[in-house]
């Protein structure tokens, strides 16, 4: 099965076409979007959170530090600091979409 890539020019010429802006002008606001979240996100907070309804949630969270982490290749111990993670919830809309039956 052939795997579908989508990229950020893409995004911008479907947001274009259907949002009838020029090609410059929705790339500079997909730009603006993409780099605000980021802002957000990287702030120097434990807890943060985006929530975007009917799409999903981007939510950053704290780690504990792992002092007895082995690497698989070579089997050796090494410590892993405590940091941060960035994870995505599905909204309800979504997840009902992929969970309808699949066929290939």
């Amino acid at each position: 099965m052939k795997k579908i890539k989508y990229n950020k020019d893409d995004l911008v010429r479907k947001l274009s076409q259907k949002l009838l802006f020029s090609n410059e002008d929705m790339k500079f606001m997909v730009d603006n979007f993409l780099e605000t979240i980021l802002e957000i996100l990287k702030q120097p907070k434990d807890h943060i959170r985006i929530e975007l309804r009917n799409f999903g949630i981007f939510e950053v969270k704290p780690t504990k530090a792992k002092p007895k982490a082995r690497n698989p290749r070579t089997n050796e111990e090494i410590f892993v600091p405590a940091h941060r993670k960035i994870m995505f919830k599905p909204g309800k809309n979504l997840k009902t979409e992929l969970k309808k039956e699949w066929k290939i």
